[in-house]
C-alpha cells in the first residue's frame, strides 16, 4: 500500500450554517438531485378526513355502492360510504363528530345550598336556646 507523502496545508472550503455548524454537501442540499424535496411541512388537505367525509356526501348512491364493495378503497372511505348508503345514522353521526367534533352542549350548574341542622339565629350567646 503506497501512502500519500502531501500534507494537507490549507483549511477545507465549507460553508457554515448557522443551525448546525456545518453545511450539508451541495448535492444532498434541497433541490439537488439526491437531495431532500422542499415541502412546507403541512399534511395534504386531500388526506385529512373532514375532506374526505365532504368528499363522500357529494357522490351519488350509485357512486357510494361502488365505493362499498371496492376492496382497495381505504377501509375509513368504504365504511363511511357503506353507512351513508344504507342510512346508518347513528354511525355517521359518530363519525362526523371524530371529524367535525362534538356539538356544544348546555349543562345545568344549579348548586341547591344546604338548610343548616340548627339555626343559628336563634341561639343565645352561651348556645342555649330560647
Amino acid at each position: 500500500m503506497v501512502q500519500s507523502q502531501s500534507k494537507a496545508t490549507k483549511q477545507a472550503n465549507v460553508k457554515v450554517s448557522p443551525i448546525s455548524g456545518v453545511a450539508p454537501p451541495v448535492d444532498k442540499q434541497f433541490g439537488q438531485p439526491n437531495g431532500n424535496p422542499r415541502h412546507n411541512g403541512a399534511w395534504k388537505k386531500e388526506d385529512t378526513a373532514r375532506y374526505k367525509l365532504e368528499q363522500m356526501l357529494k357522490l351519488s348512491e350509485a357512486e357510494l355502492r361502488e365505493l362499498a364493495g371496492d376492496s382497495e378503497a381505504p377501509l375509513f372511505e368504504r365504511k363511511l360510504a357503506t353507512c351513508i348508503a344504507k342510512g346508518q345514522w347513528k354511525e355517521i353521526e359518530g363519525m362526523m363528530n371524530q371529524v367535525y367534533g362534538a356539538p356544544k352542549q348546555q349543562i345545568d350548574h344549579t348548586i341547591a345550598e344546604p338548610k343548616p341542622l340548627v339555626d343559628l339565629t336563634k341561639r343565645s350567646k352561651n348556645g342555649e336556646g330560647n
